[in-house]
């Protein structure tokens, strides 16, 4: 795999300066491994894979049992709280897309109708 000359010589001096890693190729495997923690740990990408799996059980059923463990294993990762923000979110960014304004704007639209009859 090649680096861009700079984070290589970054990566480099890592290693000789720390001695934590035997070679650039440890260092490597250890930061992609750090990074999957990471990302799979975020609300965004659980709610990512949670569509993903329900579009996959769409097309291809799995058992009752199945999803709801990889549900559960899904759940552990995430707070609701996070969940529910990464899900609004997600609202207000379709609604953007779809409707050329975010939710907020059509929310105040409603309410100064409303209030105008």
């Amino acid at each position: 795999m090649k680096f861009p000359r700079e984070l290589n010589d970054e990566i480099e001096r890592f290693i000789e300066e720390t001695g934590v890693y035997t070679n650039k190729s440890e260092f490597i495997k250890d930061a992609a491994r750090s990074r999957l923690l990471e990302v799979n740990n975020e609300a965004g990408i659980a709610a990512l894979r949670l569509e993903q799996m329900l579009a996959r059980a769409e097309s291809t059923p799995i058992s009752d049992e199945e999803l709801h463990s990889r549900l559960d294993e899904l759940g552990r990762k995430v707070s609701s709280s996070a969940a529910a923000t990464a899900a609004e979110q997600g609202r207000k960014e379709t609604a953007a897309v779809v409707f050329g304004s975010d939710t907020n704007e059509q929310d105040e639209e409603t309410t100064n109708s409303d209030e105008q009859e």
